[in-house]
């Protein structure tokens, strides 16, 4: 395994990084229904977080909105005895139970507040390495959201604190309230709009985990055509997977098999596309299995795609429309 600088924050984080919404599992909603991500058991979960560790990897990123804590609440056990070798990202909701027509200053600090010390108590921490907004406050609530977060700093309960999104106007007003230490951006093969913002974001020396890297699955080699169809309609994924310009992405998709060679398989060439990008500090991979894990984290080891190869790649991802995983 390989490793990076997160920007400013000095941490030193594995190039290839362990994504733990599907560890989440499927959880039952409250009008009975199920949703998540099928095919995952807790021993293999706590397992396949082990085995990343094993192979180099030590930062895993969650939230509390994965299965409703239950990520978060695995990453926890899995991580007893052992914090000290990892690096815990997580992220919060700031608008969940804020009425975003009316500004209620208190009300968003409370629920900042309160967020953090459940993911605490969550993860079995006295302290979040990363925290992260996983959606945009409205304006009224940017100043309360980024005041809160140094005040959470300055308590000890987070060491460094970022913003999950690709809206770059969004990035500029957070800032121009207080320092942000990370940007989780989406970004893959078949997304690149966040090319720019990779670039913005290595020269501002702001550190970046990078989220969608197989676009939900569809740069595994693993679904093509109507193959989409066999998805559980448990599956978070299963909806946007039956949407028209997905089932005409993936009928395309076999056109970009030439990426795996001997050396590397379909997946790990997609890893591998994100990880050249300059602007990149690590790379979010998800796994439900160990198996998964092994993969993912050989690409960090593998050399880069060739300019014949991207010239050949980058025209035909081009016409492979995704149904906005960003």
């Amino acid at each position: 395994m390989n490793y990076r600088i997160l920007g400013q924050t000095g941490l030193r984080v594995s190039e290839v990084g362990l994504g733990a919404f599907p560890i989440s599992g499927v959880q039952t909603r409250p009008d009975g229904t199920e949703l998540g991500w099928p095919g995952t058991t807790d021993d293999e979960s706590i397992a396949l977080i082990h085995r990343s560790e094993e192979l180099g990897v030590n930062l895993i990123d969650t939230a509390e909105a994965y299965g409703n804590g239950h990520s978060e609440i695995l990453t926890g056990k899995a991580l007893q005895g052992r914090r000290d070798r990892w690096i815990i990202a997580t992220k919060v909701s700031p608008n969940q139970g804020i009425d975003v027509d009316k500004p209620d200053e208190a009300a968003v600090r409370r629920r900042l507040t309160e967020a953090c010390e459940g993911s605490l108590r969550r993860l079995q921490t006295d302290a979040i390495d990363l925290y992260q907004l996983h959606a945009i406050p409205p304006d009224w609530a940017m100043p309360t959201v980024m005041q809160t977060l140094a005040d959470l700093r300055a308590a000890g309960k987070i060491r460094w604190y970022g913003i999950s999104t690709n809206d770059r106007t969004a990035i500029e007003k957070l800032r121009a309230l207080g320092p942000i230490h990370s940007l989780q951006i989406g970004y893959n093969l078949l997304e690149r709009s966040a090319d720019d913002l990779l670039h913005w974001s290595k020269a501002e020396n702001i550190g970046t985990l990078i989220r969608v890297p197989l676009a939900k699955g569809m740069l595994t080699g693993k679904y093509s055509g109507d193959q989409a169809q066999t998805l559980d309609k448990t599956d978070i994924r299963y909806a946007r997977f039956q949407r028209p310009e997905t089932v005409d992405g993936l009928a395309k998709l076999p056109q970009l098999n030439f990426l795996a060679t001997e050396q590397r398989n379909m997946p790990q060439a997609a890893l591998r596309f994100v990880l050249d990008h300059p602007g990149v500090s690590c790379v979010i991979a998800g796994a439900k299995n160990r198996t998964q894990v092994e993969q993912n984290t050989a690409a960090s080891e593998l050399p880069p795609l060739t300019p014949e190869e991207l010239a050949r790649a980058l025209p035909i991802a081009d016409t492979i429309q995704t149904p906005g995983w960003i």
